[in-house]
């Protein structure tokens, strides 16, 4: 009787096992969609976050380009230059939604970027504006979750990122802008009778210098015999000098050194100097930190820029693609007159695909390192205080001073307009250095958060 048993219960049992293979199926396909969606979520939420970032950042350097960093907010166009740089934010931060896809598609702004300009002195420069960015991405694929009723799921991200001036800040955590120009210019401002660009103690910047004008002229050291004026430390002369025009403030050379790593035009000249105005210089030198006192440069006594066919003007020449010295050698022309009340300063390319078009940016645009000037400087002690952002108009002539008006200048000096001034004071934190500045900026953007 007990083989009939055995086989009673197999014939029970026929069919179990295709219910535990569908079972297995329909948790198997189950377990798959929840991955899909799992998946599809955490790449959604990447992207968004990623857009999110670089929104707030682009937003952050549309502030920083619209020079509000270098006006006082007690000025009479302050209103109209805040306005001004979020709407140059606003701009920048559609366009890069409009290209960062979530989920293949463009996320939405949630309400509008929120800003905040702040300063640690009411009569002094904004250093800390920020813009938080906001995003949302809906509809978003789902299998799981249809079983539950839900066709969509939704992600948001959030990014705060500040464009960075530690002018008027005691305390302060040190810059470090890229490719700077090789020129040591002195800290005084000759349009304001020769005071201080920048407050070395405190770091706090002259209100009256974006959008000045004037020429930077070499100071050159006694070693070299064809110098015409050998001031040290470097001065500027409101009211001009027996050798040398009103409005001119001297530099002293950086002493840099080859790198292969240097992006550099055709034009590039045969020495170090030359490329270093010409290129975007890659050698530890392009990344100064200013303030606190340090030497963090040094002074090259040994070359001398001077003339019309000196190093600094063929190496700006280079740099600005202009032909020749003077006006309307081919480089690009700015115009400040509509900033800062309604319109931040206008570029209009001379060459390039983009000649006659307005354009945001422009290989005219540099960065100089401030230096302190109240006591005599050696090779190795030179102190930056701070950074000019400045337009190079022209490689004066000598026949027209301000590159394009009647009276006289010196050949080979060159001619600027400041955009903005960062300051530095003597009190850095001990926090790494930023490193930064957009381009030619010397005003850093980070992310704050997340």
């Amino acid at each position: 009787m007990q083989p009939e048993v055995s086989l009673s219960r197999r014939r029970g049992q026929r069919g179990q096992t295709i219910v535990l293979v569908a079972i297995s199926i329909v948790s198997l396909l189950a377990m798959a969609a929840l991955a899909i969606d799992v998946v599809t979520l955490y790449v959604a939420r990447t992207e968004i976050q990623r857009a999110a970032d670089a929104a707030a950042l682009a937003g952050a350097k549309g502030i920083a380009d619209s020079g509000v960093t270098g006006l006082p907010i007690s000025d009479t166009n302050f209103t109209g230059a805040e306005a001004l740089a979020q709407s140059m934010a606003q701009a920048a931060i559609n366009a890069v939604i409009a290209t960062n896809l979530v989920a293949g598609s463009a996320a939405s702004l949630v309400g509008s970027p929120s800003f905040s300009f702040t300063t640690t002195n009411t009569t002094l420069l904004v250093d800390d504006p920020r813009v938080t960015v906001t995003l949302r991405q809906t509809n978003l694929p789902t299998f799981f979750a249809r079983i539950f009723g839900r066709t969509g799921a939704t992600v948001t991200a959030s990014a705060t990122a500040e464009a960075y001036n530690p002018a008027n800040l005691a305390s302060y955590t040190p810059i470090s802008p890229r490719c700077v120009k090789p020129w040591l210019v002195a800290n005084a401002d000759p349009t304001q009778n020769g005071g201080a660009f920048i407050n070395k103690a405190t770091g706090a910047v002259e209100p009256q210098a974006s959008g000045e004008m004037f020429d930077l002229t070499p100071d050159c050291s006694s070693a070299t015999a064809t110098c015409t004026h050998t001031d040290n430390p470097p001065q500027s002369y409101p009211n001009g000098s027996p050798a040398l025009p009103k409005n001119t403030v001297e530099y002293m050379v950086a002493q840099v050194t080859a790198n292969a790593a240097n992006v550099c035009p055709a034009c590039a000249g045969a020495t170090n100097y030359e490329q270093s105005i010409e290129c975007c210089d890659a050698n530890t030198y392009a990344y100064l930190n200013c303030g606190g006192g340090a030497a963090n440069v040094q002074w090259d006594n040994t070359t001398d820029p001077s003339g019309v066919t000196g190093l600094s003007a063929t190496g700006t020449e280079c740099l600005a693609h202009a032909s020749a010295a003077g006006w309307g050698q081919g480089q690009d022309k700015l115009d400040p007159s509509l900033w800062p009340a309604s319109a931040p300063m206008k570029i209009t390319a001379q060459s390039g695909p983009q000649s006659g078009n307005v354009v945001s940016t422009s290989s005219s645009v540099v960065t100089i390192p401030i230096i302190d000037n109240t006591a005599t400087i050696t090779t190795t002690n030179p102190v930056i205080v701070g950074f000019l952002q400045a337009f190079i108009n022209c490689v004066e002539d000598g026949t027209q001073k301000n590159c394009d008006t009647a009276g006289s200048s010196t050949p080979g000096d060159i001619n600027i307009t400041v955009m903005n001034v960062v300051g530095c004071s003597n009190n850095p934190t001990a926090a790494t250095p930023i490193v930064g500045g957009t381009g030619p900026s010397a005003i850093p953007v980070r992310l704050i958060s997340p």
